[in-house]
């Protein structure tokens, strides 16, 4: 299957057959043929077409496979914060950060998800993506910040 099945999978994703695609990715996820920046790069085209779960799944087994993997787990992080299961996050990142103390996005997400619980711990995540090359990035961050430091004060 390997990266046959996902330029075919990708093609069906655009075709909008989504059941065909996500019977594709379900075979390609059990035979573990696709590469952790596969599965992502599929959640990110099934979370756009608002396959919600599959997308989940797949960022689920790609961190399985990678557990430090930065991309699918800041994306499964945000998810999971949409759904307010903001622990559920903070425990996805924290392997990548230990791996990669300053990735800007992971650093970023998991500023988001302490935010409420942990200012402190989140003001400094916020800090350290504030740093960041990528000026959205950057941006966000720096109002996070922001919004901790009023918070903080009062």
């Amino acid at each position: 299957m390997g990266s046959d099945a996902y330029l075919e999978e990708i093609q069906q994703l655009r075709a909008d057959d989504a059941q065909g695609a996500l019977n594709l990715v379900d075979r390609a996820r059990k035979q573990a043929d696709l590469s952790v920046e596969e599965l992502t790069r599929l959640a990110h085209a099934l979370d756009e077409r608002k396959q919600r779960v599959a997308a989940l799944t797949l960022l689920e087994e790609a961190l399985r496979r990678e557990p430090t993997a930065a991309e699918p787990a800041y994306t499964l992080a945000m998810l999971y914060l949409e759904q307010q299961q903001d622990a559920r996050a903070v425990e996805i990142l924290k392997p990548v950060l230990a791996a990669q103390p300053d990735h800007d996005k992971a650093n970023l997400t998991l500023a988001m998800a302490l935010a409420k619980t942990e200012p402190s711990q989140a003001r400094a995540h916020a800090a350290r993506a504030a740093k960041s090359p990528d000026e959205d990035v950057r941006a966000q961050a720096q109002e996070l910040e922001k919004v901790l430091a009023e918070h903080a004060s009062r």
